[in-house]
């Protein structure tokens, strides 16, 4: 069956290359029909796998899993590493298969890592090619994955070991009003503030209170962008995060309109039964607010080229964000400045059901279950081990990454010391099943090009050639005309 089922998706997928490329958004409509063909063929001669016997870890019988995807495997490789910054050597993922090895005697695992380039092209042509089991950051390519709700209900205990699972709202496995799990992470990454105490004293600036807002983040900016007092030398007040990238830019946007409580979309079951307006007020003073606060970035921020991220000696900027707190912790203690920089949370969210909670952001590394694999039963177990056990969380401290689970956080704890609270605040108070793609205030999955518009829109507003009002119609004018491409 196994090879009849590759021989159809390989027809599928013939076809398919004849229409091009999927879309720009997390999730590529462009193989949903071939995928659901492919699958139904599967499905004729086998039983759902999630209503099936879940007791995988009793069986004798050998198993291969074929893991296929990007991410920390790719980064770390089977063997590990050199951080060409730290100078740190990092364990490779021959350390996890060990383990797992060691676990299950029987489960055999053949990992495929592969760059980010291109990764969800890749993915979607080895899915087609058949055999895959499961998708290294695959949760956001909801077409092609298993949906989890059902596992974590016939597995209660294994939730309340991990800090969060990776859900999507999408009409590829629901109804976009619904929130479905589609992947488990192992790596957690909460964007965290970098705090230069250096510079805050010069300038005479009060470092932020935990409930601080961006409008304080603003004015702080404001005072600390100019010719530092002590130094003599240029400093800026705030650093967005990846301008540089068209695809990622819009961390920016929703971290403020999270902050602004700015929501925008009202879901029905599908992108035509839901309501979007990007032309409130609320949407308005968060492009404001980004577009103020990139008065006092550097050029190269704004220009989006050159945008190091790297906590140094020589850095110039009061207050800047990013993901990889905690190996943005080993740069900084590398280079002998960990006690330069404070480790803050994101001002408080001004409004709404989670006020006074840092502006939402979770970022991950995860693990997805194939739609067409043959193995579910396994792939959930290694859902499982990957996420909560402390060897592999062991590993991903090792690597400069943060577990997804409170047990493997004490790795980080112990290096890291009071640096930690702010990552520890932010997984306690990320809402329950946030996820930056399809929330309240963003969907970069659902109304087209709405990403690639996003990613103009920030440039132009951060090098003043358009206002925050012409922002949100552009915006708007985008999400239309999708939607009315599709009637």
């Amino acid at each position: 069956m196994k090879k009849h089922l590759t021989l159809l998706m390989g027809t599928v997928m013939a076809a398919g290359l004849l229409s091009g490329c999927g879309s720009s958004g997390d999730e590529t409509k462009a193989v949903e029909s071939t995928v659901a063909a492919a699958e139904q063929s599967a499905q004729a001669s086998q039983t759902t796998q999630a209503e099936s016997s879940r007791e995988a870890g009793t069986s004798e019988e050998e198993i291969t899993l074929h893991v296929y995807g990007p991410g920390l495997f790719a980064e770390q490789g089977e063997k590990g590493s050199l951080d060409m910054i730290t100078g740190e050597e990092t364990p490779g993922y021959d350390v996890v298969v060990n383990k797992l090895n060691e676990l299950y005697p029987n489960v055999h695992v053949e990992i495929e890592a592969v760059p980010w380039e291109n990764w969800q092209s890749s993915i979607q042509t080895a899915v087609l090619g058949g055999g895959i089991d499961l998708i290294l950051h695959g949760a956001s390519i909801c077409d092609l994955v298993e949906p989890l709700d059902s596992y974590l209900e016939a597995d209660p205990e294994f939730r309340k070991h991990i800090y969060a699972v990776e859900q999507r709202r999408t009409d590829a496995v629901n109804d976009l009003s619904v929130s479905t799990t589609t992947g488990i992470q192992y790596v957690v990454d909460p964007m965290i503030v970098y705090l230069d105490k250096d510079i805050f004293e010069h300038y005479g600036v009060e470092l932020p209170g935990e409930d601080w807002t961006w409008e304080d983040m603003l004015a702080m900016a404001e005072k600390m962008t100019g010719t530092d007092p002590v130094t003599g030398k240029q400093t800026y007040g705030v650093q967005l995060v990846d301008t540089n990238s068209t695809a990622n830019s819009f961390f920016n946007y929703q971290m403020m309109a999270s902050g602004f409580d700015a929501k925008v979309i009202t879901y029905g079951k599908t992108p035509l039964d839901s309501k979007v307006d990007f032309t409130g007020d609320g949407t308005v003073k968060a492009l404001k607010m980004l577009q103020d606060l990139g008065q006092y970035c550097s050029s190269n921020v704004r220009e989006g080229v050159n945008v190091d991220k790297t906590l140094t000696a020589e850095n110039d900027t009061a207050i800047r964000w990013d993901q990889s707190a905690y190996k943005h912790y080993k740069e900084a203690k590398a280079a002998g400045v960990e006690d330069k920089f404070v480790f803050w949370n994101m001002p408080a969210i001004e409004a709404g059901e989670y006020k006074g909670k840092p502006s939402a952001f979770m970022g991950s590394n995860n693990v997805a279950i194939c739609k067409t694999s043959e193995n579910k039963e396994w792939a959930w177990e290694f859902l499982k081990f990957i996420s909560t056990d402390e060897t592999v969380s062991k590993w991903v401290s090792d690597c400069g990454r943060i577990p997804n689970n409170p047990s493997g956080m004490e790795f980080v704890n112990t290096e890291m010391g009071d640096k930690v609270q702010a990552i520890n605040r932010a997984m306690e108070e990320i809402p329950d099943g946030f996820n930056n793609s399809t929330n309240d205030f963003f969907n970069n999955v659902s109304f087209g090009p709405v990403t690639s518009t996003m990613g103009v829109v920030i440039s132009d507003l951060l090098n003043q050639v358009t206002t925050p009002e012409e922002a949100a119609k552009t915006l708007q004018n985008s999400v239309d005309e999708y939607l009315k491409s599709i009637q």
